[in-house]
């Protein structure tokens, strides 16, 4: 009968009661613990207020909601009297840190949204409306998908380097280094990195809407779900909130599981350590997200969404300890046994084909026209690429416009589908005057090595002056991997050089919100 009902409750068929945790002689310091872990701070400042005589535990309780409120000088100010506690000492050190990272900052909130962004660097304030329309949607996405819904304000914390975003979550400094991590979900907040703070930026949007995932999974099972199940869910997350975009999926992760399985580099469902941001390089991470995206993704075909709505049920109440005991549960076998299931799923996948080189687009006709523009340049081999690529940077910032777009022609010859020389050679021709000849770079993202926020600004550039559909999908995508380059913040549009290296500041058709940040973008470029 309780698993009838707990089916039902998945399904949406019948409301939840609300939990009864609060004692009969009123809240207790774990009640409080408990409304703080599922982001219910509203609730937990409450109980704060009505728990008699909690003693240290309770001022560790206090300053832990400071640190989810944001509120690092309280949660410092409130450790400060517990010198003696030892449980105290690293939450000590972790609000110190805070607060200095955080000093100066600027707190933005947005309450017909539910939102609260804090932005360390007062010129990351251009990109606060992009980012607000996307936590938006990422939280919808999520609420709608998980059967979460998520406390207001959703808290963001956007810092400017990697060691602010140590300070502000706790995260150790070098493991961020090692493993590239860009953001983490700690406190209640999503703490990240600013895409300006990354040279050739980040895909941001998709981080962000991992991140806010954490968080989801963090109320939905009271901070209980197992490692796997939390990164794999957040993978899955990430795209889930907006429209399918190119290069979505590829390589597939279940391409690069079974090719890890096979080859001995399999990091392991169930040996991920404490989190993927402290493996032991960018490798491993990349493989281990790769496998619990695969993993989870199977689970859910195998089971389907109402059994995952009562694995986040059984967590929440039995507790992580007994995550096996939730997961035989609710699907008939414990973790060592889907994953068993998975990798003889994995075996049997036939393996994937090598990409065809490919030097154009989708027909004859783009290819031909791409050919044509590469007829007669000289390939460049790789000993000289990074000089001549360096060159044709420099010819461009001096306004040799043409030379330099010589010296990318010969680099593009020798591989057709780099998507940061066909952006450069592009820019070149465009600043030549030679658009017609630079139109055959930008027809179609199909075979190119991977995705680039300048080649998909110059590709909504051409699509918008010829009248093409999709321009604005061209220039989304490129501003959700580096919305501070010039030529995506501006719609495709950028300075060019004279030969006294003056830049230009042509007028775009960016206006409100985005123009900002156009004008963000080109600050950077003439810093």
């Amino acid at each position: 009968m309780k698993r009838t009902l707990s089916m039902m409750l998945a399904l949406g068929l019948v409301a939840a009661p609300a939990p009864a945790r609060v004692h009969l002689g009123g809240p207790s310091v774990s009640d409080m613990a408990d409304a703080i872990t599922e982001l219910d701070l509203d609730r937990a400042r409450t109980m704060s207020e009505e728990i008699d005589d909690g003693g240290s535990a309770l001022a560790l309780e206090r300053a832990r909601l400071s640190l989810y409120l944001g509120d690092c000088d309280a949660a410092q100010a409130t450790l400060a009297t517990l010198g003696g506690v030892k449980d105290a000492a690293p939450l000590a050190e972790l609000a110190k840190n805070c607060a200095r990272a955080t000093a100066g900052s600027t707190v933005i909130e947005d309450a017909s949204r539910g939102l609260w962004i804090r932005i360390q660097d007062d010129e990351d304030r251009a990109l606060v409306p992009m980012l607000s329309e996307v936590a938006v949607s990422a939280r919808a996405a999520i609420e709608r998908d998980l059967g979460v819904v998520m406390p207001r304000p959703l808290r963001i914390d956007l810092v400017r380097d990697l060691f602010s975003l140590s300070g502000v979550s706790g995260l150790p400094l070098n493991a961020a280094e090692t493993t590239g991590t860009v953001a983490v979900a700690r406190w209640g907040r999503v703490n990240m990195i600013s895409p300006r703070a990354a040279p050739g930026g980040f895909p941001w949007e998709d981080t962000l809407a991992h991140e806010i995932t954490h968080l989801a999974l963090s109320r939905g099972t009271r901070d209980h779900a197992p490692l796997w199940l939390q990164e794999g869910i957040a993978k899955r997350q990430e795209i889930r909130w907006r429209a399918p975009r190119p290069f979505d999926g590829d390589p597939s992760p279940d391409s690069i599981a079974r090719d890890a399985l096979l080859s001995g580099e399999s990091v392991g469902i169930d040996k991920l350590g404490p989190s993927i941001a402290m493996l032991p390089s960018a490798d491993a991470a990349s493989i281990a997200f790769a496998e619990v995206s695969s993993f989870i993704d199977y689970w859910l075909r195998e089971n389907g969404r109402p059994a995952l709505m009562l694995l986040f049920a059984d967590l929440k109440g039995l507790g992580g300890s007994r995550a096996p005991d939730a997961m035989k549960s609710v699907s008939g076998y414990d973790l060592e046994g889907w994953i068993a299931r998975w990798q003889a799923y994995l075996r049997a996948l036939p393996a994937e084909p090598a990409a065809l080189a490919k030097e154009g687009g989708r027909d004859g006709e783009r290819s031909t026209a791409l050919q044509a523009l590469l007829t007669q340049a000289m390939p460049v081999d790789a000993r000289n690429r990074a000089r001549k690529v360096r060159t044709g940077e420099l010819l461009f910032d001096r306004g040799a416009v043409a030379l330099s777009a010589e010296r990318f022609r010969g680099v593009l010859a020798a591989d057709p589908n780099d998507p940061v020389i066909r952006w450069r050679l592009g820019r070149s021709l465009i600043a030549g005057r030679m658009d017609d000849r630079a139109a055959p770079l930008f027809e179609s993202s199909e075979g190119l090595e991977s995705a680039n926020s300048g080649w998909f600004a110059l590709q909504g550039r051409f699509r918008r002056d010829r009248g093409l559909p999709d321009d604005k999908e061209s220039f989304d995508f490129a501003l959700a991997l580096d919305p501070y380059l010039e030529d995506a913040a501006c719609e495709g549009v950028f300075g060019i050089p004279d030969a006294a290296g003056q830049r230009s500041e042509p007028a775009t058709a960016v206006a409100g919100s985005k123009r900002a940040l156009c004008e963000s973008a080109r600050k950077i470029h003439g810093d």
